[in-house]
């Protein structure tokens, strides 16, 4: 069944040069669980491509990370101009938003090594400076803290995953 969310989404991951630029810098192996606020029960998975990521129907093999949009969150990043930090920023903004309607709930599913291995650290770097001045704004100066972070993050399956 065709969603006009999901498919602006899948465009994102596929186009936009800064999301393209990002999953350059990721391992052929890594991979994100997504859901849909809206379409509650469909399990979704965003892998790596030739050329940016696929968003695809069913379950990620071996998600690294778990995301669940809702239809403003989408709206929201397509708006996003700029590179790689700038698209950080938004994404991280609205993993803190508080309306639930504009939010991206978000946990870690990988252990810290593995995200790692799969170059997300190294994404974070590319980021830049405004990645980082977002990160102390929330408590996270430290490779150690950002670790502690993540640990926080990795927890049981949310119920909208089941």
């Amino acid at each position: 069944m065709r969603d006009e969310w999901i498919e602006r989404l899948a465009r994102l991951f596929e186009e936009h040069p800064a999301w393209v630029a990002a999953a350059g810098r990721l391992s052929p192996d890594a991979a994100s669980a997504v859901f849909f606020r809206h379409r509650p029960g469909e399990v979704w998975h965003l892998e790596q491509a030739a050329v940016g990521s696929r968003l695809l129907p069913g379950a990620a093999r071996d998600p690294d990370l778990v995301f669940r949009f809702t239809p403003r969150s989408v709206e929201r990043l397509e708006a996003v101009t700029g590179g790689i930090g700038e698209f950080a920023v938004a994404l991280f903004a609205l993993m803190t938003e508080g309306d639930p309607e504009a939010r991206v709930d978000f946990r870690i599913a990988a252990d810290f090594s593995r995200l790692a291995r799969r170059g997300y650290l190294s994404l974070l770097l590319a980021a830049g400076p405004g990645v980082l001045a977002f990160g102390a704004a929330h408590g996270i100066r430290t490779l150690g803290a950002l670790r502690r972070f993540a640990a926080g993050l990795r927890r049981d399956p949310e119920p909208w995953e089941r």
